[in-house]
């Protein structure tokens, strides 16, 4: 430092200009003077040149570190002059590109930018040189493959040593961030729609919802008011209503049910339903609620049974009853409809006693209608008795009679007597009986003997009759009287429709059974008679209506009710010119339907 701080006296400085004539006039002690002089200088020359040359190497280093920070930056930097070529690039920029530092230097910018974008860095590039400030634009730089890939372009000017304009660019890839930038600007118009839609969802159901509230309270009124139209009805129904619960409790009875048993509700709310019931029933109905109701609902639910109940004052008072069943919060609850049934039966009993004068009358009738042939069929074993009787006495009045010939012939005579017997007493139990009286009936043997007894008028009218039995029929439980009634009444009538035709036209009659898949026996009485037109089908059951010159028009309205009190259907079908078939129903034992 000293030495590149010295400074040269003036004197010495004067004397360095000495021409060398001037110093061949020097003294030699100025002359030694003026070499030290010159030796001072030299050293101080010396120092300030190894100087100069440790700064040089500093420079050079520094410029060695910077061009190597420059190469190595992770930033693509580009020096451009003022025309836009590419003067300098670091390796970052060459990888950026795809591009060596040699073909990049010294060609046009502008070959490394996306036409679409270079209109717009022409702009960029010139406000560099215009303002001398930094700019920044995002461009599509075009790799050596041909691919362009979205760079962040700054720049700035700078001026070199001899005073040129330059400007540098620095260059960064944001390819992923644009990437990213697009998958999040997706993202974002896809939360957007979403979020729309949601609300838009929102937005309906928050309306549905007030539309539900609204019809929530809107129902609400209308069960309130249901409910007290409900409650009018209920206790205005004619028909007793009692509602229980699992356990057999009452949870409700209207008016009308305290009213049959003669009990207030208070009574019998909270109670349990035993008590409407006699004994023995009322001790085995926990039994049914838990154990034959559950499995056997098919069978009890909707349908009408008929049972006894017990008033308050242990009266009891037949009912029909219909059960039903609903459920609140899994929990079942069955309805009874309750009706009083008193009337009705003191009304079925009286009609019942009508309906059996009437079948007293129509029976007489049918006889009336039968008495000549029932006279020759009893004639006929009358005869043979009388015939028997003669050869018999003729055997006895010979020396030897033929002791088994005339057995023989007493024999005969028994069972013709015998014949005439069942005849007889058949025609007056027929005529006599007017009392329901059930009895194991084979309907085969039945239907053998109502033929019987309508045969003569079937040979009167030239009426051929065939007979369809089906084989091991069971047996039915019926009043043997009542359904022979039905049969010949059905069998008459046929008889009556098929004598009407042409003589020379064949007039047939069948009677068939068999045993249904519901286990029904069904008995068809068919003929081919001229049948039954249109008007007179809707009327054939009507009580008093009849297609006969002389009939009351109470034969069929009778059958019927005697088939359904058995438990069975009248039915018929008719084809104008093609006959009627009359058809009727009978459980057999086991499986009647009746209480």
């Amino acid at each position: 430092n000293q030495v590149s701080d010295y400074v040269f006296p003036q004197r010495e400085e004067a004397q360095l200009v000495i021409s060398s004539n001037d110093i061949a006039k020097m003294s030699p002690t100025e002359i030694q003077k003026l070499a030290h002089g010159f030796q001072v200088y030299q050293i101080e020359l010396e120092r300030q040149n190894a100087v100069l040359q440790k700064t040089q190497s500093q420079l050079l280093a520094t410029k060695y570190r910077y061009q190597k920070l420059y190469d190595c930056a992770p930033i693509s930097f580009f020096t451009l002059n003022k025309q836009g070529y590419v003067t300098d690039a670091n390796l970052a920029a060459c990888e950026l590109l795809d591009f060596s530092e040699i073909q990049l230097q010294g060609t046009k910018y502008l070959k490394y930018i996306h036409t679409e974008d270079q209109s717009r860095f022409y702009l960029f590039f010139k406000l560099i040189l215009k303002t001398i400030k930094k700019q920044r634009i995002e461009i599509r730089a075009k790799q050596s493959n041909g691919k362009f890939i979205d760079v962040a372009c700054q720049g700035a000017c700078n001026y070199t040593n001899e005073s040129e304009i330059e400007v540098l660019l620095t260059l960064q890839d944001i390819s992923e961030q644009k990437r990213v930038e697009q998958a999040i600007f997706q993202l974002n118009e896809q939360l957007k729609q979403k979020v729309s839609v949601q609300t838009e969802e929102l937005v309906s159901n928050n309306k549905q919802l007030h539309e539900k509230i609204n019809e929530i309270k809107s129902s609400r009124r209308q069960l309130v008011a249901r409910e007290a139209k409900l409650n009018s009805i209920f206790n205005a129904a004619v028909e007793g209503i009692i509602t229980i619960n699992e356990k057999g409790t009452i949870e409700s009875a209207n008016s009308a049910a305290t009213k049959i048993f003669n009990y207030h509700a208070n009574e019998l709310i909270g109670k349990h339903v035993n008590k409407l019931m006699p004994s023995p029933h009322n001790e085995l109905y926990d039994d049914f609620l838990q154990y034959y109701l559950p499995s056997h609902q098919a069978e009890i639910i909707g349908k009408i049974r008929q049972l006894d109940g017990r008033r308050k004052d242990g009266s009891l008072v037949p009912l029909d009853l219909s059960i039903s069943k609903y459920k609140i919060d899994d929990k079942p609850f069955f309805t009874g409809m309750i009706r009083d049934v008193s009337e009705r039966k003191r009304k079925e009993l009286v009609d019942k006693q009508h309906l059996d004068e009437l079948a007293h009358v129509t029976r007489m009738g049918l006889m009336g209608e039968m008495a000549s042939g029932i006279a020759h069929e009893v004639n006929q074993p009358l005869t043979a008795i009388a015939t028997y009787c003669q050869v018999s006495l003729s055997m006895l009045n010979t020396d030897k009679p033929d002791l088994l010939s005339l057995q023989d012939v007493l024999q005969k005579t028994e069972k013709q007597a015998l014949r005439a017997g069942q005849i007889i007493s058949r025609m007056r139990a027929f005529i006599t009986s007017n009392k329901l009286q059930r009895s194991t009936v084979d309907i085969n043997e039945l239907v053998d003997d109502a033929m019987d007894l309508g045969r003569d008028d079937c040979q009167k009218f030239s009426v051929e009759c065939s007979l369809e039995l089906a084989d091991a029929l069971p047996s039915i439980s019926a009043d043997r009287v009542q359904i022979e009634q039905v049969l010949l009444n059905l069998i008459k009538n046929s008889i009556d429709a098929v004598s009407k035709l042409p003589k020379d036209k064949q007039r047939k009659i069948s009677i068939q059974t068999y045993l249904r898949e519901d286990k029904k026996i069904e008995i068809r009485v068919k003929d081919n008679g001229q049948g039954i037109n249109e008007v007179e089908q809707g009327k054939i059951f009507t009580p008093f209506f009849t297609t006969k010159e002389s009939g009351m028009g109470m034969g069929l309205s009778i059958c019927q009710s005697l088939i359904n009190a058995h438990g069975g259907e009248l039915r018929f079908s008719s084809e104008r010119t093609k006959g009627s078939t009359f058809y009727f129903t009978l459980p057999v034992i086991g499986n009647s339907n009746e209480d």
